[in-house]
């Protein structure tokens, strides 16, 4: 019988009590096939040697997709800590929030278990970010604030967890709660359309459901006091399985620890209990907070991008927009994406919709840039070369595009990047580039670095060019070819082909066809004949307003007469 006041020993669990217990050890020479094998012999779930280990779901999907002559070591997390099986649980939790993809456990120089991230528990009272919730200011802030509270209340009425993630988290724990992400991302452990239907009904906003994917996303929403919430996305907890590599995924219901750790990012891997009863509660079971506070990027497992590519993209646009650095972890994930070969099952449109979300981004050149470095843009097209002049074209573009953008000069970024990036590539690879990206708009033929070469040279080579004759060179060439020429020009061709974009290329007269109609010109073909003379007069100053203009029509309707030629 227990006694009061009597002290208990307190027993803390040790990591013998926390591993998973079904793992076989396998050489790391040998292929994924036999290490696959090896564990379903042995009814084991994780292969290990020394300190790497990989999940036999691993092991299958690799094989499912042609890999099963690769080294299990390489889609293996490697340099995995090690601790004996007598060591505590709070130094083994610590590695774990410390960023260590698992721990493996030891008994005498045998691994006999390991201990992988778990969200639950959720994460101490001290990684609580309620005050941040709570300091959410301004209007918008405060609408976010009220649907957080409601989601969650709503949640906990029918039984299910709600929580938030992605972005918003990420921007709280960088301390930008004063300027929240524009989309607000939600997970339900559950039935997300089913909830969201319940929160459409509670804010008045407009439910969009997704089925294929358990999403749904909630527009028009607002709090009781009338303000504006946002776009609201929402998402069962799911799995996902990707039957080929670049493929969109099968998804079916999880549980919310399986749903943390499908994600791409450990600083993605994080999210926020919205219940009543843990409110504020962050699960951050992969280590994010302390990647974000090491500006590190780390990907949750080595197959990350062989499954889905356009997370490196994505990988790009958070380095370069947080300033985190991709780690050894990320650099072999890349290794094994190019290893992998190409991706047919991915579709141009995503990754031309990918293109379009890095021009979105504060500054679209440095995640070009960046993809670059990687060699990602080999994704497009297997021969895709960073070439010695790759990196400079992209620096001319930057500045082209703040030019254009200081002086409210419409050019079209995407178009400038595509030029940037493919002007010194073979024209076959250009080609299948622009074919892999299903791009409408730009074909090879537009897109020739022979024809912009010419154009620049024929632009740049006379000190002295009326301008109405600039404009008569350039005014034919399609706009890549226009950018194309600006990037490889000189000083004197740029200067042009920006006078022209500014100024030349809207140029027009300031009389209209009835006006020189109405001063004799005959209606017909000399109509646009004498328009185009007056705007080249313009171009050239020899003429400022309209009066000058009917002047110079008067002139022109004389000679004709003159030589008989007005009918």
């Amino acid at each position: 019988m227990a006694r009061h006041g009597h002290p208990y020993p307190q027993v803390e669990p040790r990591a013998a009590d926390l591993m998973d217990r079904r793992v076989v050890k396998a050489p790391g020479s040998v292929s994924v096939g036999k290490a696959l094998e090896l564990a379903r012999a042995a009814g084991a779930h994780v292969v290990t040697d020394r300190r790497a280990a990989t999940r036999r779901k691993d092991l299958e999907r690799a094989e499912s997709w042609g890999f099963g002559r690769w080294r299990w070591l390489d889609i293996a997390h490697i340099g995995l800590p090690l601790v004996t099986d007598g060591t505590g649980e709070i130094a083994v939790r610590r590695l774990l929030q410390g960023g260590a993809s698992a721990v493996l456990v030891r008994a005498g120089r045998r691994a006999v278990g390991i201990v992988e991230p778990s969200p639950r528990p959720a994460t101490s009272p001290a990684a609580s970010i309620l005050e941040r919730l709570d300091r959410l200011h301004g209007s918008e802030g405060e609408a976010r604030l009220w649907l957080l509270r409601t989601a969650g209340k709503l949640g906990e009425a029918q039984g299910q967890a709600v929580y938030a993630v992605g972005g918003f988290v990420r921007d709280l724990l960088l301390a930008r709660a004063g300027q929240p992400a524009p989309d607000l991302d939600l997970a339900v452990e559950g039935n997300g359309i089913a909830f969201g239907r319940r929160l459409a009904e509670e804010t008045g906003g407009h439910l969009v459901v997704h089925a294929a994917f358990g999403t749904a996303s909630l527009e028009g929403g607002t709090t009781p006091d009338g303000a504006r919430i946002g776009r609201v996305d929402i998402a069962s907890a799911r799995r996902e399985r990707y039957g080929m590599p670049g493929a969109l995924p099968d998804v079916s219901p999880a549980s919310f620890d399986e749903d943390l750790g499908r994600r791409d990012f450990s600083v993605n891997a994080m999210a926020v209990a919205l219940a009543p009863s843990a409110w504020g509660r962050l699960l951050d079971p992969f280590g994010g907070q302390r990647d974000l506070v090491a500006r590190r990027l780390r990907v949750l497992h080595p197959l990350s991008f062989v499954e889905d590519p356009t997370r490196i993209f994505r990988g790009a646009r958070y380095a370069a927009r947080l300033g985190l650095t991709p780690d050894a972890d990320f650099r072999r994930a890349l290794s094994l994406a190019w290893r992998a070969g190409e991706y047919p099952a991915l579709s141009g449109q995503r990754l031309h919709a990918e293109l379009d979300l890095v021009m979105d981004e504060p500054d679209p050149w440095g995640v070009l840039g960046l993809l670059l470095g990687w060699g990602a843009l080999r994704i497009w097209d297997p021969g895709f070369r960073v070439t010695r002049r790759s990196r400079g074209r992209l620096s001319a573009a930057r500045s082209l595009a703040a030019w254009a953008h200081r002086t409210g000069v419409a050019v079209e970024v995407g178009g400038l990047a595509l030029a940037a990036l493919l002007f010194d590539q073979p024209r076959p690879t250009a080609e299948r580039c622009l074919r892999r990206l299903a791009v409408a708009s730009v074909d090879a033929a537009r897109l020739d670095p022979a024809a912009a070469r010419s154009l620049a040279r024929r632009v740049g080579a006379q000190a002295s060019l009326r301008p109405s004759r600039v404009a008569e060179m350039l005014r034919p060439a399609p706009e890549a070819t226009l950018l194309g020429a600006w990037l490889c020009g000189g000083h004197r061709a740029r200067g042009r082909i920006e006078w022209f974009l500014g100024q030349g290329r809207g140029a027009r007269p300031l009389s209209s066809g009835d006006d020189v109609v109405a001063a004799g010109v005959p209606r017909g073909p000399r109509v646009a004949r004498v328009l185009a003379l007056l705007r080249d007069l313009r171009l050239d100053g020899r003429v400022r307003t309209k009066d000058d203009e009917s002047a110079a029509v008067a002139d022109w309707v004389e000679a004709l007469t003159r030589k008989g030629e007005t009918r």
